[in-house]
């Protein structure tokens, strides 16, 4: 810490795991720690600028998913849950409660019959642009705490942490996307 920042919880959890297990090397809260704190605190957020729209972060999640993808067709229930870093069953869930919502449809998938694909409904695709809006604004007054060299070099490193987990699965290729594997507790954290 340089003499001129204000210390952070991050911080007082460093100084006093050092006191107490002086064994164990704590420096790694200095990075994962405060990435783990700043999701939480992003997650709670997020929440709260959702809230107007009716929409939790896991039913905005699903839905960016599938605007984002601009998959006509939609998107395979395992393209799906790849993008939302979900198991099959949490995946499953929500697109259940999405289509109850009328936010999303199950169709058939034009390219195999056995298969669906998951859409957005016109209000699903009504609803997830707006909460976009409203996203990338607050989520952008955030990032905006960082000078644009500072979000540079903090995307750097972040991509650089991101790519030790995804490198195992191999890079995302057009119209598959790959991952990092689903959360034990099926919950992700930020949407891209």
């Amino acid at each position: 810490m340089h003499k001129n920042e204000a210390a952070d919880a991050i911080d007082l959890f460093i100084a006093e795991w050092e006191r107490e297990r002086p064994d164990l090397d704590f420096t790694y809260l200095a990075t994962l720690g405060r990435i783990l704190r700043v999701s939480a605190h992003l997650r709670d957020a997020m929440d709260k600028w959702l809230e107007p729209f009716g929409l939790t972060w896991d039913m905005f999640d699903l839905l960016a998913s599938l605007q984002r993808s601009g998959a006509a067709n939609g998107l395979r229930p395992t393209d799906l849950y790849e993008a939302c870093m979900l198991s099959s069953g949490a995946t499953t869930s929500r697109i259940d409660r999405a289509e109850k919502l009328n936010y999303a449809m199950r169709r058939p998938d034009p390219e195999d019959g056995r298969a669906t694909r998951i859409a957005l409904t016109r209000a699903g695709a009504n609803l997830a642009r707006k909460a976009m809006t409203e996203h990338a604004t607050r989520a952008g007054e955030i990032s905006d705490q960082l000078t644009a060299k500072e979000q540079e070099q903090l995307a750097r490193l972040l991509r650089k942490l991101l790519r030790s987990f995804e490198a195992v699965k191999g890079p995302a290729k057009p119209g598959k996307r790959k991952g990092m594997p689903a959360p034990r507790n099926g919950h992700n954290t930020v949407q891209p």
